[in-house]
């Protein structure tokens, strides 16, 4: 494996690309769309999931394999809209509106929560819900890239990230053209295609201390230079970003609060209070509208909730592992319905003894 990584990484980008090139006429796996390149973020901007229709599909009783496009559809399903999506909406939109002409003084949005709260789903959606909006209102257009989205890259040679290689790879550019530091070509480009938003997922993987430093301070220049509004996402983030927690030049009041001015969004696992549980039923009844199995009926899936919740603790991840498990299965055995005892076969949380 190391000796494979090593021959790897002296490879060019053409030979690498020549080495997992695959021939469009054979069939292949199912594997995710990655939105980490301009054309793959306008695929999934373009191409939203939607629900297929049962008049479409492999008649009841069928043998289905597992590239059949209604087993697929359920193997992930789409992001459900729920009230807390509709909020972080609501104040990226305010943010975005009051950035929009501002050549400096901008401050961007944080998304933070424990793990498999949903973060990176939430994310995801509003740069592409954001960038939809944009297309039905003017029209779709190729010179037009609002939306940006990038993880945090890996850290290089001497212990630096190179965050300017990782926003040239998203738009495309082309690396012999650009010299050694594309961050000038970079914000030309986003200049000149009216980029809006940059999403940065995984911030949580920057280190205290220099990684810290050195990657806001290229992430401020590029907001400066070209009007961007940022949102980050990850565990703990707003301890990472908040630019207040970062100045060492002002000694803050006793007792002052010491948080800063970015927005901060928190995601949770929905508790077992019954606000809590109303919020979960939502959730899953948004689901519920969702499924195509042929003996379903609006609410079996909503009138599960209770033992969803039990079942998932109330992580967003592990929900939607057991429906989608679940739709699956009901798929496969023919039966068509999620059912609790179903739902008790699946194998998600359960320790299996071999």
């Amino acid at each position: 494996m190391k000796r494979l990584k090593k021959t790897l990484s002296g490879l060019g980008d053409q030979a690498l690309e020549d080495l997992v090139a695959v021939d469009p006429a054979r069939p292949r796996p199912p594997v995710p769309v990655w939105c980490d390149t301009l054309p793959n973020w306008r695929t999934a901007v373009n191409h939203a999931p939607e629900p297929p229709d049962l008049a479409d599909c492999a008649p009841l009783g069928s043998d289905i394999s597992l590239d059949d496009p209604r087993f697929l559809f359920h193997g992930s399903m789409r992001t459900v809209r729920t009230p807390a999506i509709s909020t972080a909406e609501l104040v990226v939109k305010k943010q975005l509106a009051a950035n929009a002409r501002r050549k400096r003084g901008r401050i961007g949005v944080i998304i933070e929560g424990p793990a498999n709260t949903g973060k990176s789903e939430l994310l995801g959606y509003i740069g592409q819900n954001y960038e939809r909006r944009l297309n039905n209102r003017y029209g779709r257009n190729d010179d037009r890239i609002p939306v940006i989205a990038l993880s945090v890259p890996a850290k290089g040679r001497g212990g630096s990230r190179n965050w300017a290689d990782a926003f040239a790879r998203f738009l495309g550019l082309e690396r012999e053209d650009l010299g050694s530091d594309p961050t000038d070509s970079v914000c030309y480009v986003m200049r000149h295609c009216h980029t809006q938003l940059v999403l940065i997922d995984g911030i949580d993987r920057l280190e205290y201390g220099a990684d810290v430093q050195q990657s806001f301070t290229f992430l401020k220049h590029i907001s400066d230079e070209t009007g961007a509004t940022f949102l980050y996402c990850g565990r703990g983030s707003r301890g990472i970003v908040d630019p207040m927690l970062r100045d060492r030049e002002t000694k803050p009041e006793p007792n002052e609060d010491p948080w800063g001015d970015h927005p901060v969004l928190v995601t949770s696992r929905l508790g077992y209070d019954q606000t809590g549980k109303d919020r979960f039923r939502r959730v899953v009844n948004e689901f519920d509208k969702d499924l195509r199995l042929y003996h379903h009926q609006s609410g079996d899936l909503t009138q599960l909730s209770p033992a969803l919740h039990l079942r998932s603790k109330g992580y967003l991840r592990a929900l939607s592992q057991l429906i989608c498990q679940a739709a699956q299965q009901a798929i496969l055995s023919k039966e068509e319905r999620i059912t609790e005892d179903l739902l008790d076969q699946l194998t998600v949380g359960k320790v299996i003894a071999i």
